[in-house]
């Protein structure tokens, strides 16, 4: 038997609607049919969802990120405040850019950015906040929005894990000045790779939308400015607008799954959870628990290793902080003395469980368990 972090459903209308595309030859961004111009129905049908005026699609996550900071107009040495537990891909946009990233250590409850740390981070030079929703709960974004306003400061959503979570009642998305998505093969919408990116700003969107396709205008090949090609073709836009039909019935059994699985783990001894306000609606892009080895009888690495040798049960480390990351060390992005007990908390106990919303109630059973043999032996 062997269960895999996440295997990705499988849209019910993909085949018709990629064959679609393909059979009237809308393949690239282009297509001039409404019938089968799947970008455009993502992108209408993404906007409406988060609740914002506008959406542009784009290559992955990472790309909807650098896009956000270009039309931002966010400059070499600019400053940017992001959590120090994140994915690579946060800081790789910021670098890219010629910016500096300013790392903040997690909040333990909710594993997001500690909004109490932001303010004693700020200097002159600091243009924007990129909170990050990590592992699918949303960032304190009262607290962000009233910072960002305090100081005059952007805010970039970085959504890639967030689809469909919410925060008091509204999307994740939809809080920022432009939020950014991730359509990759374990996101709750997916078309293997894409993007997206979400703003109510009229100018920004216009600039995003050129951006992404080497700011072209009206006349064709006349360039106000040098852009780039960011743009999602029309194939994978049918798989990812199918995936996104599908998506409200995946999530509601993503959370009914996270719900079953603290429901079985609980009562163990050393085993906690992401503590999320009962105003976040977490979308539980991945299920994560913190395993207190001293508590447990045996640290993470030794159940990760057991649950796939012994069980068949593929898990995931948590984020390696940014502040422990080479790249970052190596291109100097950080001061080494700096400390996030936190972060190194959070990796250091951190495993991520099979996360599908393809997982049958008996599968997370036996997962768990699994964890609760653990346990035993350890004794």
């Amino acid at each position: 038997m062997k269960i895999h972090v996440y295997s990705p459903p499988k849209p019910k209308m993909a085949l018709k609607y990629v064959s679609n595309a393909i059979r009237n030859n809308c393949i690239s961004s282009f297509c001039n049919n409404s019938l089968y111009n799947y970008v455009k129905m993502l992108e209408d049908s993404f906007a409406n969802y988060i609740g914002v005026k506008h959406a542009t699609s784009v290559t992955s996550g990472t790309t909807a990120l650098h896009l956000a900071l270009k039309a931002l107009e966010i400059k070499k040495n600019d400053e940017i405040i992001v959590p120090n537990f994140t994915m690579i891909a946060t800081i790789s946009s910021i670098y890219h850019i010629g910016a500096k990233p300013v790392f903040v250590d997690a909040d333990p409850s909710t594993w997001c950015i500690d909004t109490n740390l932001i303010e004693a981070k700020i200097t002159k030079k600091t243009k924007a906040i990129i909170p990050v929703h990590i592992y699918g709960c949303s960032a304190n974004m009262t607290k962000i929005r009233n910072i960002a306003r305090k100081y005059n400061l952007y805010i970039i959503e970085d959504a890639a894990e967030a689809i469909g979570t919410e925060y008091k009642g509204k999307k994740a998305g939809s809080f920022g000045d432009i939020a950014c998505f991730s359509f990759y093969a374990n996101k709750l919408i997916t078309s293997g790779e894409g993007g997206m990116l979400v703003t109510n700003n009229n100018e920004i969107y216009e600039k995003l939308v050129k951006l992404k396709d080497h700011f072209f205008t009206k006349s064709r090949f006349h360039h106000e400015d040098f852009g780039f090609n960011y743009r999602f073709n029309n194939i994978s836009a049918a798989y990812a607008y199918a995936s996104f039909q599908d998506h409200k019935k995946n999530l509601e059994k993503k959370i009914q799954n996270a719900l079953y699985y603290i429901k079985c783990l609980s009562n163990i001894n050393g085993i906690s959870f992401c503590l999320n306000p009962s105003y976040i609606k977490n979308s539980y892009w991945m299920f994560g628990i913190l395993i207190d080895g001293n508590k447990f009888g045996v640290n993470k690495s030794t159940v990760k290793e057991i649950l796939l040798k012994q069980y068949g049960i593929d898990t995931r480390d948590f984020f390696y902080p940014m502040n422990m990351q080479p790249a970052v060390l190596n291109h100097k992005l950080i001061k080494k003395q700096e400390k996030f007990p936190v972060s190194l908390k959070l990796y250091n106990n951190g495993l991520y469980l099979p996360s599908s919303p393809c997982l049958r109630k008996s599968d997370i059973k036996y997962i768990t368990d699994s964890i609760k043999k653990i346990a035993i032996k350890s004794i």
